[in-house]
Order: C-alpha cells, then sequence, then structure tokens
C-alpha cells in the first residue's frame, strides 16, 4: 500500500522549509513589492521623451508633453493609420467585387435551369436523348461518367444506361468521406486551412500614446510651468538634475499633490490651494483675473506616493510564480 503523505514530508520542499522560508524563496512563491516615488515620472516631465518638458502641453486626459515630441508622435500614427486606411479600402474593394461576381454566376446559373425547364425541346425529349451533366471531378481524382465519356467496351447500351440511371446515396457517400477524413486526415484535401484575416477599420484620428484615445493637435493645451529656483540633486545619473516645478499661487513644490490648469491662461494651481481659495466658485483666473469655466479646468497628471494611504495602486507590481516544490 502507498504510505501516507505525512511520512514523505521530508522528502518534498514543504518539508525542508518553513512557511517564512518559503515566502522568502523566489522559485517557490510570487513576489509582490510596492515602488517608490522614484520610479515614477515627476510632474512636469514629458512622458514620451522622459525629460523635463520643453514648450510643455497637457493633453485633455492631464499628461503632460513637450509639443516637439508630440506633434512627432501625432504626424508619425497619421502616416500610418493612412497606409492602414488604404490597405482596409482595397480589402473592401476586393470583397465586393468577389460578391458582385459569385453573384453574377449565380444568376447565370439560374437563368440557364429557367430556359432548360422552359424549353419544350429538352423538356420534351426522352431520358436518353437529354444531354447529360458535365464530367465532374470527384474526390479520388477521377471523373465522373457523361454523355461524353469514353464508351464502356464491356456490355450493351441498355447495361451502360441502366448504370448511368443509378440514384447516388449521397447519404452514405458523406459518411464515406467523413470517415476517410478521419482516418486519412494527412490527405491535402482534409487539411484544415486557415482563414483569411480581416483588417479592421482603422481610426480616423492618432491615438494619445498614453491612453489611446483619438487625440488631435488643437486638443494640445499650453503651460505655464514655473521652474524651482534650487534644483535637488537627482538620483538619476543621465538626468543631471532634478527639475521641480512651483504653483503659481502659493509657490509650493508639486510633487505628489493634485494639480489644477486652467486651459484658457495656462496657469497651474495646486487642487488644495485652489479648494482654500474658492477659485471653482468664483470661476476667475488667480493670476490673470480672467474668467474661465468649468470645462476649461483640466486635472493634470503627477506621481503618487510610496506610502500605502496615498491609494496607488499602480505601485504595487507583482510577479506570478508556480506553486511547487523544487527539485
Amino acid at each position: 500500500m502507498p504510505q501516507k503523505h505525512a511520512k514523505n514530508n521530508g522528502s518534498s520542499t514543504y518539508g525542508v522549509f518553513s512557511h517564512t522560508e518559503r515566502k522568502q524563496c523566489d522559485f517557490m512563491s510570487s513576489q509582490e513589492a510596492r515602488c517608490g516615488s522614484d520610479s515614477q515620472l515627476p510632474f512636469g516631465w514629458c512622458a514620451l521623451s522622459l525629460r523635463p518638458a520643453v514648450d510643455p502641453v497637457a493633453t485633455p486626459s492631464g499628461h503632460v508633453y513637450s509639443r516637439e515630441a508630440i506633434l512627432e508622435h501625432l504626424v508619425t500614427k497619421q502616416a500610418e493609420l493612412k497606409r492602414a486606411r488604404e490597405l482596409w479600402e482595397a480589402e473592401q474593394a476586393a470583397d465586393a467585387r468577389r460578391e458582385r461576381e459569385a453573384s453574377a454566376r449565380n444568376d447565370e446559373t439560374l437563368l440557364l435551369e429557367f430556359e432548360q425547364a422552359n424549353d419544350p425541346l429538352v423538356r420534351d425529349a426522352p431520358a436518353a436523348a437529354k444531354p447529360g451533366p458535365k464530367r465532374a471531378r470527384l474526390d479520388d481524382g477521377s471523373y465522373s461518367h457523361s454523355n461524353f465519356a469514353a464508351p464502356v467496351k464491356t456490355g450493351s447500351t441498355e447495361l451502360v444506361v441502366r448504370d448511368m440511371s443509378k440514384k447516388v446515396d449521397m447519404d452514405a457517400r458523406d459518411l464515406h468521406k467523413a470517415e476517410l477524413s478521419r482516418t486519412s486526415y494527412w490527405l491535402p484535401s482534409f487539411t484544415p486551412e486557415a482563414p483569411q484575416k480581416k483588417l479592421a477599420e482603422p481610426p480616423r484620428r492618432p491615438p494619445s500614446p498614453m491612453t489611446g484615445a483619438p487625440l488631435r493637435s488643437k486638443d494640445l493645451y499650453k503651460l505655464d510651468l514655473r521652474k524651482a529656483e534650487s534644483a535637488k540633486t537627482s538620483r538619476n545619473d543621465h538626468d543631471g538634475s532634478d527639475v521641480r516645478y512651483l504653483c503659481h499661487v502659493s509657490g509650493d513644490e508639486i510633487t505628489t499633490q493634485n494639480v489644477l490648469l486652467i486651459r484658457n491662461t495656462g496657469c497651474v494651481v495646486l487642487e488644495p490651494v485652489a479648494t482654500r481659495l474658492g477659485l471653482m466658485k468664483e470661476k476667475r483666473c488667480p493670476v490673470s483675473g480672467a474668467k474661465f469655466k468649468d470645462k476649461d479646468v483640466v486635472k493634470l497628471k503627477t506621481a503618487v506616493s510610496g506610502y500605502s494611504a496615498s491609494g496607488g495602486k499602480d505601485l504595487v507590481v507583482k510577479k506570478y510564480r508556480a506553486q511547487g516544490g523544487g527539485a
């Protein structure tokens, strides 16, 4: 009789390691880690070039880009969409042409059958005098017998006519074909063919690089970013300095706070400051004094703090590994 699992406990990995040790082993458990703010893009940096934005602009989703980088992206994607649309339109035209040809062939067949059914010479003629069907190619590569086939050497004319007048059992033929496809599936006639993949209709406008939503050049809003006078030393060797930007009203450094953009004036203000001053009620820019509407306010994307209380769910990174004992 087989032994119980408890007796083999020491032979498996689960018996050698404890629960804490198994959690620490890379090859036995999924690894989960929470990234800090240093792994995110600072506010005011271009989401394409990953550098401080030059001539910064913002999209309706709140992402910040350099104007040159985002315009180059839009031009490149527009050219790709144009080529994709040309291929899609060519495929649609080819499908329509094939449908017209198939419809024309069907109409010709129906017309021929109608003429034969209403022709008195063909309708009233005896069965032996009627023209036989065309020679059809069978599954085994041979041709079916017809009135135009070579005469059979053995047998009389009555035998040939009787043999040709036999009804074909289509059900038995289909069963034989199905059985042949099961036992001789390697034959070319039974080999499945991959269906032709249809091209999807490409969108009219190029997508946003971050959200994928349609984006136009006139949807880019200019930002007036004010740099901090003293730049901190960057932890990235290739950056040189960690460029930071300030709120236009309070002068506080923008890191992980919520930021609002008044797009008709380019004013950047922290959301707590705007709430404290009642800017959303007065509908007036605190810098230029110009009036704005609710649709003119855009919430910009900022980094998220590494603390769990900040609600940064996207900072949790998990690497899944299969559970089980090692070799």
